[in-house]
């Protein structure tokens, strides 16, 4: 098997707490390490955690698969047929950008050495259960954090930022530390491939095992529809960035998450990028409390600077401050960014990008929808006389009226969904309460 990635054993020490994931690869072996709180392991049903354990098992190994790709997947304790199918998406779909970007044959393919067994944990007994919201620490995690009562909210490795947004909306946080096998970073650094791997997969199968052993349900993300579309197209095969958020995935997940007894939805799943900013933007109380912003994220978990703050330079960060001023004054859009970047000509080809030219490989919202938002500052009184508005106001109006795109027209909810109607309810309430765009 030196031509496969192997999916081999793994184990939860009840007593401290730890569950430790092992892989092999060309002859070496990667154990990940996952740290929980000993409180939640203890009393929960046997079946489901491993059950849990073996999702969690599948979706986090393509972090170490990567390195060689070798289109071979070995998986050493049978699965269900809905756990193949996740580990499928993950290795296939949720690799396209790696793929992409290293050059490989898209659409990455991969064969499956695995036995699959009908075998799942007895239902779980009704409802009455607390959600549990993973939580980025961005304005989609604010508004699931307002929607969603009772809630606990969880981080895999907290930032300053998913602390903070928690504590703004007076949400418990739980904090699940991952470490990531110090071999990797060597065998990357030695040669091995690298690149982008479906962490939404990864943060859901994780929140799906914590889900298990503290009794929540069920596990609520935020993606929006904007994680349907493609980032790029590579010989007629889409390639998305955002691919394990989308809904093609969430049907896949939900489908293994319920063997274990978890529903599993995103919440924001009908909402436009702008629809949520809008909902944020008339909370003042969280919306300060954001951060959105991959390059500070990355700095933190490295052990980088210690504040984090928005660097107004990153394709996200220019996204997310696009949204906003849409929908906030000058002044405010300053006080909560620490700055303005619509004033920097220096960026006008960052924001055109959104637009105009092959999508960002980033979490961003729709092409148009970022046109849109450019076009509308461009005829509004407060934003219209900023330098960047000003260089592509015209471009923008121009690229969203292909399609006909305004803000307006991105706020209703539109589009697939499985959201229970306990929460539909609570979020179109807060939608109706939603800041209206600026003029």
């Amino acid at each position: 098997m030196s031509d496969a990635f192997v999916v081999a054993g793994r184990s939860l020490d009840p007593a401290t707490g730890e569950a430790a994931f092992t892989y092999r690869l060309a002859g070496d072996e990667f154990t990940e390490r996952l740290t929980l709180d000993p409180g939640l392991v203890a009393g929960a049903d046997p079946a489901r955690v491993d059950a849990a354990l073996d999702l969690v098992h599948l979706v986090m190994g393509t972090s170490y698969y990567k390195l060689r790709a070798p289109g071979r997947v070995v998986v050493e304790r049978p699965v269900t047929k809905a756990q193949a199918a996740v580990a499928e998406a993950a290795y296939t779909h949720g690799l396209g950008e790696f793929a992409a970007v290293n050059r490989l044959p898209v659409p990455h393919e991969v064969a499956f050495d695995l036995e699959t067994t009908d075998d799942v944990p007895a239902p779980v007994d009704g409802g009455g259960r607390e959600a549990l919201l993973p939580v980025g620490g961005g304005k989609d995690s604010a508004l699931a954090l307002v929607v969603v009562t009772p809630a606990t909210a969880l981080a895999v490795n907290p930032t300053d930022a998913q602390r903070d947004v928690a504590r703004a909306a007076g949400v418990p946080l739980i904090g699940v530390r991952r470490r990531l096998d110090p071999l990797l970073a060597e065998r990357t650094r030695a040669g091995g491939l690298n690149g982008h791997v479906p962490v939404t997969a990864i943060n859901s199968a994780i929140s799906t095992l914590v889900a298990v052993l503290g009794g929540f349900d069920p596990v609520v993300f935020a993606n929006e529809r904007s994680a349907d579309e493609e980032t790029l197209t590579v010989n007629g095969a889409r390639v998305n960035h955002q691919y394990s958020k989308s809904y093609e995935f969430e049907r896949f997940f939900a489908a293994a998450a319920a063997e274990v007894g978890v529903g599993y939805f995103s919440l924001t799943r009908q909402l436009s990028e702008l629809a949520t900013v809008g909902a944020v933007a008339n909370l003042p109380e969280l919306r300060g409390e954001i951060l959105s912003c991959n390059r500070s994220y990355t700095q933190a978990h490295m052990g980088g600077e210690a504040t984090q703050r928005w660097c107004l330079r990153c394709d996200k960060c220019l996204f997310t401050f696009l949204c906003f001023a849409a929908f906030l004054t000058p002044d405010e859009a300053r006080e909560m960014f620490g700055g303005d970047p619509l004033t920097d000509l220096s960026l006008v080809d960052g924001f055109r990008r959104l637009w105009a030219t092959e999508k960002p490989f980033d979490c961003v919202g729709e092409r148009a929808e970022s046109a849109a938002a450019m076009a509308h500052l461009a005829r509004s009184t407060a934003w219209g006389g900023h330098a960047v508005v000003r260089a592509l106001g015209e471009e923008a109006a121009s690229f969203a009226a292909v399609t006909g795109a305004t803000v307006e027209g991105f706020l209703p909810p539109r589009g697939e969904h499985s959201v229970p109607d306990r929460y539909l309810t609570s979020l179109q309430r807060v939608l109706a309460e939603a800041r209206p765009p600026v003029r």
